[in-house]
């Protein structure tokens, strides 16, 4: 004991300083660094867990006053499933979605509280894409909602309805009209036949407004799509149009569009207005691409064309509202196509051979190079690789190669080339008909 007294008595200060900081180091040593190491460690499972993208779709359920329980968005739109869908399987065209947007999924919506995991699904669009399916029905938006709660889609066409969490569609049921004696409703169209002083009898509505038809369509199928149907709107109906004096009601029906409206038909052809006909007995939309035409009582297209092409003045050359296709050198691109005020023409690499597959806000943006048959050629351009092919609403666009020919919308000026490979899609064309920069 006393040895240890002595030990401790004869440290001096500084000894026992140094002491105390070797032990300080062996414990230093002795204990895992956790600042270093820790952090990635941390943040892996953070970045591995499951969580869904800010992107991704999320379904919850809301009580409506009038429908009940409704499954919605994650802001609470209303979302419609369309009752010509198939299970798992959209029916529901471009035309459609531009109306009814699809409820996209990267593959892991978020759930809210009583929606049925079980239910939930995907389904492959035409583009690729995925939309959330709920018991096997793809889920929409409808473009009129334009605040969480509006249901305005709800019953449209008699096709498009809300879904219950169990499933189901809300309200189907109550769309079958309780009286045994349906009476056409106010909005319904009427049908009546009118004399015109050079087409003879035809078809007009309630208001005289000229019908017709378009020899593309199927029989009790409309081929006119958005962009078509915005220049030629169809005759809507219920289903039980007014038929006046003259019309065969043995003739009339219905066909379903790409909405899930219903266009009224005759003989079992789609009737359409044109948008330029702008009073009674207008009938400026004869024959346009001769593709529309009046139609009789019977039931037959009266074609008139016969007299417009005895013209007896020949034709000599492109009319003035011909197009001019012109070569035109730029300074990165070197020779391309241009029309006859200097303005880029491109071509759409997803077109076929003269077939346009740009419809809709396609057209909008990327507007067509139209023609009456005969576009005025400059040098340099090949004759042999000029000819025209027909869009969804009759009228002809001009091709080079078989490729039909646009204008870029943002394209402001000649020389501007700003549509070059927009979407890796969109490309000027040289006069051998090459396409350039693809």
């Amino acid at each position: 004991m006393n040895t240890r007294f002595n030990l401790k008595s004869i440290m001096k200060p500084a000894t026992l300083i140094g002491v105390v900081a070797s032990i300080s180091m062996i414990l230093a040593a002795c204990t895992p660094t956790v600042q270093a190491n820790q952090t990635p460690e941390v943040s892996v499972p953070q970045t591995t867990q499951p969580v869904a993208a800010a992107a991704e779709a999320v379904i919850n359920v809301t009580t409506d006053p009038t429908l009940g329980q409704i499954l919605v968005d994650g802001e609470g739109m209303t979302l419609y499933m369309f009752t010509k869908d198939e299970a798992d399987k959209s029916n529901c065209n471009a035309a459609c979605l531009a109306k009814w947007p699809p409820l996209l999924t990267q593959g892991n919506p978020t759930l809210g509280s009583g929606v049925d995991a079980s239910m939930v699904g995907s389904a492959a669009l035409a583009d690729g894409t995925k939309i959330v399916t709920y018991n096997h029905m793809p889920l929409y938006y409808f473009i009129n909602d334009s605040k969480s709660g509006e249901t305005t889609g709800q019953g449209v066409g008699s096709v498009w309805y809300v879904i219950a969490p169990a499933g189901q569609p809300v309200g189907l049921a109550s769309t079958t009209p309780p009286t045994t004696a349906p009476v056409a409703s106010a909005s319904e169209p009427t049908i009546n036949v009118a004399t015109d002083p050079t087409l003879g009898d035809i078809l007009v509505d309630g208001k005289g407004m000229t019908l017709y038809i378009f020899t593309k369509d199927g029989r009790d199928q409309s081929n006119c799509d958005a962009a078509c149907l915005a220049k030629w709107p169809p005759l809507l109906t219920q289903g039980n149009p007014t038929l006046g004096s003259g019309v065969d009601a043995s003739q009339v029906g219905t066909a379903l569009l790409a909405d899930g409206t219903k266009i009224v038909t005759y003989d079992h052809r789609p009737l359409y207005y044109w948008i330029k006909d702008t009073k009674p007995g207008d009938t400026t939309g004869q024959g346009v691409g001769s593709v529309w035409y009046v139609i009789s009582p019977s039931g037959k297209e009266i074609d008139d064309s016969p007299e417009v092409v005895a013209d007896p003045t020949p034709v000599t050359g492109a009319s003035l509202e011909e197009p001019t296709l012109n070569v035109a050198s730029d300074p990165t691109l070197g020779q391309i196509l241009v029309d006859g005020k200097g303005m880029t023409l491109y071509i759409f690499t997803r077109d076929l051979p003269d077939t346009s597959n740009c419809t809709g806000d396609c057209l909008v943006n990327w507007p067509p190079l139209l023609t009456q048959g005969s576009p005025i050629l400059g040098p340099g351009v090949d004759d042999s690789k000029v000819g025209s092919a027909q869009l969804a609403d009759g009228s002809m666009i001009v091709t080079y190669n078989h490729m039909p020919l646009y204008y870029w919308i943002k394209d402001t000026k000649p020389g501007d080339t700003t549509g070059q490979g927009v979407g890796s899609v969109w490309y000027v064309i040289d006069p051998d008909g090459d396409i350039i920069g693809k």
